[in-house]
């Protein structure tokens, strides 16, 4: 019997301790060893696309005159991976659709028209709330449609016969405790066409037709073992009033506003610069883009992630184990961070690369969908009305990478020192920039559990699209948002 695979991620994430920061390649690479390393999609057709990365920041304008401490995110389980994303020299990204332009230091590209990312969805995981039924002549499936949606049904889910998708969706709903609402005073039609159109209906349904709460498991370890977690969004939540107002700031030492001295662990937060992203070269026709095209960049912004990650003091001193799961759980959150973020001053526009700026009512043709759309753009909204600035933003990520809260780590309280420094930072920052302004530290917190929201909106949206084949997931991220 082989021996069990790490993963794409924990590969990567070794190798890329052995390879040189400056090394001018990186892409996503996928192999398969029943394909001589091929990956073929389903038509065994296949185009590339290159992007290149931009290392342009500057700090001259920031000051690392304070002191801070720093924390880590959240994420689940990876021993499904594949061996070998998270860290080789050369990484390649492969979509269908796009042409492949030449290669230049730091770019994301895809070497010939061989090399294709095959989408695979499995289903895995399975244990004794959901039974899952292979499509044969007796099999459920065959006989009964999703109790929700009406799409196919794939198995007794937290004891109602469902589909996937739903099942995905009200699994993640119980276990962040999302809150839904609906416009239309909860009237809305629920079936496989809309059921993306409004979720606390698609929620309401899910409980009426029996779905049980109690089932859904929030935490499962290898061997069956459950952990208590610990809800750090709520902890940070609870730190501070509705208005901003700073209730308590548990483990730090007061400090005066004037109090500056060298920190390397905010020097190191800024240094890794969170703020990178991919750069197109050359034009690009928006109106005849897909929704495929533009998940590239979501791959190319994966890799920025996880290279900057490996920078945040502190972050390789935990198990690799919890480095994953970190990855893993934080990822769609830093996504949407960083997203918003670039596009506070674009006006109506989404900012997805260096050079590729989608206006709000395309990005809802290519497939983002309207509340998708709307949600990202009232989160660079509400980081807009603060006006957050680089340093703000460095910190930001750190403590979205950090939440003690993800599947399966080993050192939770390891996580939770790492996180609870970083806010330490953001705090004695706010006191050293901003002394006048005392409910800063906690508006800025409480931005963090719509960024939550907005990233489960997300992960909704682009799993759907998937189930239904209108989305070719790359396998890394699919695995991650699932």
């Amino acid at each position: 019997m082989a021996e069990p695979r790490l993963g794409i991620l924990s590969s990567k994430i070794e190798n890329m301790q052995q390879v040189d920061e400056n090394s001018p390649h990186f892409g996503f690479g996928v192999s398969d060893s029943n394909n001589q390393g091929r990956m073929q999609s389903p038509n065994g057709r296949g185009r590339n696309i290159q992007y290149q990365g931009t290392g342009d920041y500057s700090s001259e304008n920031v000051d690392t005159n304070f002191h801070m401490d720093m924390d880590n995110p959240q994420s689940s389980g990876s021993e499904n991976m594949t061996p070998d994303i998270i860290g080789s020299p050369e990484i390649q990204i492969h979509s269908e659709g796009m042409p492949m332009s030449s290669v230049s230091q730091g770019s994301v590209h895809s070497p010939s028209n061989e090399h294709v990312v095959q989408p695979i969805i499995q289903v895995t995981g399975v244990n004794d709330d959901t039974q899952v039924y292979t499509g044969g002549e007796d099999s459920p499936s065959n006989a009964s449609p999703c109790m929700i949606c009406n799409d196919r049904g794939s198995g007794y889910h937290y004891s109602v016969f469902s589909c996937e998708g739903c099942k995905g969706f009200f699994k993640r709903s119980v276990q962040k405790n999302l809150v839904y609402t609906c416009k239309n005073e909860g009237s809305c039609v629920i079936n496989k066409f809309t059921r993306n159109n409004c979720q606390y209906c698609r929620f309401v349904k899910c409980t009426q037709m029996g779905m049980k709460r109690e089932a859904v498991r929030e935490d499962r370890s290898p061997g069956g073992k459950h952990r208590n977690k610990k809800p750090r969004l709520d902890e940070i939540r609870a730190m501070v009033s509705s208005d901003g107002e700073v209730l308590f700031v548990p483990g730090t030492q007061e400090s005066k506003p004037t109090e500056s001295f060298e920190d390397p662990i905010m020097e190191g937060l800024i240094n890794a610069r969170p703020d990178l992203i991919p750069r197109v070269d050359g034009n690009i026709c928006l109106q005849s883009m897909g929704i495929n095209q533009l998940m590239q960049y979501g791959y190319a912004e994966l890799k920025y992630i996880i290279d900057w990650a490996k920078k945040v003091p502190g972050f390789t001193e935990l198990r690799l184990e919890d480095q994953m799961a970190l990855l893993k759980s934080s990822f769609m959150e830093l996504n949407v961070l960083r997203l918003s973020y670039r596009s506070m001053e674009t006006g109506s526009c989404i900012k997805f690369a260096e050079g590729l700026k989608v206006p709000i009512e395309l990005a809802q043709k290519m497939g983002w969908g309207k509340e998708l759309v709307a949600a990202t753009v009232e989160f660079s909204a509400r980081l807009k009305e603060l006006s957050i600035d680089k340093v703000e933003f460095c910190i930001l990520n750190g403590i979205v990478l950090t939440y003690p809260d993800a599947q399966n780590l080993m050192d939770k309280q390891k996580v939770i020192l790492l996180q609870t420094q970083i806010l330490d930072r953001l705090r004695k920052y706010h006191s050293h920039k901003f002394p006048g302004n005392v409910r800063r530290y906690g508006k800025m917190l409480l931005r963090l559990p719509f960024l939550r929201t907005v990233s489960a909106k997300a992960a909704e949206r682009f799993l759907s699209l998937t189930l239904d084949g209108t989305l070719q997931l790359n396998e890394l991220v699919l695995e991650m948002i699932n």
